[in-house]
């Protein structure tokens, strides 16, 4: 169905492009995973390569599958998600790096399993669930960029001036190149902008380049680097729930890929897709990396280009393994100034809000009690985001996943959608 007759070259070049537009959103997670656990810059270089290589893996696991089960054969490019990446970082805090991973493993194989249920499943998610869950990512995680763009907490130079302008100057630099960009250069606007505020920080002194200089030209990702997976029962159900999140996310990168190549994708073939992508969930976990998502940014490149080739996505996916074990790529992405990397995630951040408030207007507000669902699921998320310690004396397991605004928004929502609309609930989407 995705088969072209294209020049090897040209398909080459493509593949590249399709790297460089999933580079910058696939960076950031793990960045900031590594920020938020206080990670040394070998173990967040190690974190990055590690997440190249996985993404590699699971593309190549959606594009070419395995049998008649896994991998739906869209050409499709995978990268890190934000959805788990408030609860990762919990994790990581509370329990450790082995049990950030084996909760990941973990939850890859619960959601291959629902994976054959998944349309009974997707009905404890309508739109006004999905809608208020998105809008709350990026106000989360706004507070942690802002950190970022003064020079991370715990700096010396912590919200100095320099920080501040260069920081603020790369969110104002990739405004514009979203804004008057044309073609590739304004879905490469994130990428632009880290590479335009590294340049800068160059000069003022601001990267260290010995890191990259005394970086071995090749190494290998090992599988459970930082020592065998455990396994505890709140984190892995605490990550399934971000993950069933991230799989209605997949899910509707379908309908975008519908859209511009004229196809019709089946619940069989989207079914296949997250075997796939939980296939390579676990995968991640077993080689020290985290969960991805099917990118939206992707298709718009295949909008833009008109090549959906599913060659072009193998060997895009055989680039990013590439990628995954040369470390001087690896450490020239820890050493990008932690303003820079501020400013940019920003306007990432500002641009998963919008996507979620998207969504929202599409819900009637007048029927199925939307009004009350929504903003009260928005209250109570924004409140356990900032008023945490509310939950300080409840049993550690459930103060854990109370005091997560992710969480919360998500079970807000789906509650209150089964409380107030009962039956009616599992048959709507409004």
């Amino acid at each position: 169905m995705f088969e072209e007759n294209i020049s090897k070259g040209k398909m080459l070049v493509i593949a590249f492009q399709h790297v460089l537009t999933m580079t910058p959103g696939t960076i950031a997670v793990p960045l900031l995973l590594a920020g938020g656990l206080g990670l040394d810059a070998q173990t967040t270089s190690f974190l990055v390569a590690a997440n190249f290589f996985t993404s590699g893996i699971t593309t190549l696991l959606q594009v070419i599958g395995i049998g008649k089960l896994i991998g739906s054969r869209y050409p499709i490019i995978l990268g890190s998600s934000f959805a788990p990446l408030a609860p990762m970082i919990m994790i990581g805090t509370r329990y450790g790096l082995p049990t950030l991973f084996g909760s990941i493993i973990a939850s890859g194989a619960i959601i291959f399993l629902l994976s054959f249920f998944m349309d009974k499943v997707m009905k404890l998610f309508p739109q006004v669930v999905v809608g208020t869950f998105v809008t709350l990512i990026g106000v989360s995680l706004a507070p942690s960029a802002l950190r970022d763009l003064a020079g991370g907490e715990g700096s010396a130079a912590f919200a100095s001036v320099p920080n501040l302008a260069l920081g603020f100057g790369v969110l104002v630099f990739v405004l514009l190149v979203e804004r008057y960009g044309k073609g590739i250069w304004r879905s490469m606007s994130l990428l632009l902008g880290i590479v335009f505020g590294t340049v800068v920080g160059a000069f003022l002194g601001m990267v260290d380049p010995v890191p990259v200089l005394e970086a071995a030209p090749f190494q290998a990702v090992t599988p459970f680097a930082f020592g065998m997976p455990e396994f505890h029962i709140v984190p892995i159900l605490f990550m399934v729930v971000f993950c069933v999140i991230n799989t209605l996310q997949c899910i509707g990168v379908y309908s975008v890929v519908d859209e511009i190549t004229g196809t019709t994708s089946t619940p069989q073939i989207e079914s296949r897709g997250i075997r796939a992508q939980a296939l390579g969930q676990m995968v991640s976990g077993a080689f020290n990396s985290i969960p991805s998502t099917m990118f939206n940014e992707n298709a718009g490149l295949v909008d833009l280009t008109r090549i959906k080739d599913r060659k072009v996505f193998i060997a895009a996916g055989i680039m990013l393994i590439v990628v995954g074990v040369c470390p001087p790529i690896a450490a020239a992405i820890v050493a990008v100034p932690k303003c820079v990397l501020g400013g940019a995630t920003i306007a990432l951040f500002g641009i998963i809000t919008s996507s979620g408030i998207s969504i929202l207007p599409r819900l009637d507000f007048g029927k199925n009690n939307n009004f009350k669902i929504v903003g009260t699921s928005i209250a109570i998320g924004v409140g356990s985001l900032y008023a945490s310690e509310v939950y300080a004396n409840l049993p550690e397991a459930i103060s854990m996943v109370m005091s997560n605004g992710l969480f919360m928004v998500t079970l807000s929502a789906v509650v209150f959608n089964l409380l107030l609309n009962g039956k009616k609930a599992l048959s709507v989407d409004e």
